[in-house]
């Protein structure tokens, strides 16, 4: 049992270290369950094996005994990530931290093994539920992440490294929303992330589609060793080479853009959100 408990951690990890190295993780699909909890709706939208249920079991009976029970739960799960649940109750900030803080206890009590939990769970305000889910602003985009990136460049280390982040995720909007229109290629088979933006673009079968397939996996590698290496320093010259390439990078979408056909924009609702219950 051991054994196998071990291998099942050991694959988990290098699939997201493989996630790391591929770029941006793939978005997560969302549940959500409404109304009066029960055990069985959240087991059902997990898949949940049985030590994932007895996780679900803390989390019900500490809300259950602070007599905050849940108005909502999330169930997220994706690619290479640990799955998730938030249980959203009707309190305020300090209130869900020291719930949250009696759950984590109430798990560690119940898991003496080494190995983690398969499953996370959190409490979280209400209100963090609604104004996310409130649909009104769009989030931001290319030329929003842009400016941040302009901004952090300003700052220290830690500040530089989130710059390139950001200039990543700037060409990333960008480039999703061209490939969005590239009417041939909406066949999703990959799901919305970046090893799927550059298989769209490579599919185009041109040196043009290759050539910002091949930018957009640099940019990725950028982001992701600003994110993940701090065995060395690094440099503000660095973080300005990339907001440099995130330009150059934009000004390539925009003529690939120009010179291709391309479909009418489209809207993209949410990814991946169900609601059960």
């Amino acid at each position: 049992m051991t054994g196998n408990a071990m291998t099942h951690v050991e694959l988990k990890r290098m699939t997201m270290a493989a996630d790391r190295r591929g770029g941006w993780p793939p978005a997560v699909d969302r549940t959500e369950i409404a109304g009066t909890l029960q055990m069985q709706d959240i087991v059902q939208a997990l898949g949940a094996e049985a030590a994932e249920q007895r996780c679900i079991e803390a989390g019900l009976e500490t809300l259950a005994m602070a007599g905050r029970p849940p108005v909502r739960a999330v169930v997220s799960v994706g690619h290479g990530r640990q799955p998730a649940l938030d249980f959203y109750v009707d309190a305020d900030i300090k209130t869900c931290c020291a719930l949250d803080r009696t759950l984590q206890q109430a798990i560690a009590s119940r898991f003496t093994s080494v190995l983690p939990p398969g499953l996370s769970v959190s409490v979280l305000p209400l209100e963090v539920y609604a104004r996310e889910c409130a649909g009104q602003d769009p989030g931001p985009g290319a030329q929003a992440w842009g400016a941040c990136a302009r901004e952090l460049l300003a700052g220290g280390e830690m500040q530089q490294r989130l710059a390139v982040v950001c200039a990543y995720l700037s060409v990333l909007q960008d480039a999703q929303g061209l490939a969005e229109r590239l009417g041939y290629l909406q066949q999703n088979l990959l799901d919305q992330g970046q090893e799927a933006l550059s298989w769209r673009l490579r599919r185009h079968r041109s040196v043009e589609g290759r050539t910002l397939a091949q930018s957009l996996e640099g940019l990725a590698r950028a982001a992701d060793g600003a994110l993940y290496e701090f065995g060395t320093r690094y440099s503000r010259e660095r973080a300005s080479y990339q907001i440099e390439q995130m330009q150059q990078v934009h000004d390539q979408i925009a003529r690939f853009r120009d010179s291709c056909r391309l479909a009418p924009p489209q809207s993209c609702p949410r990814h991946a959100a169900g609601t059960a219950g």
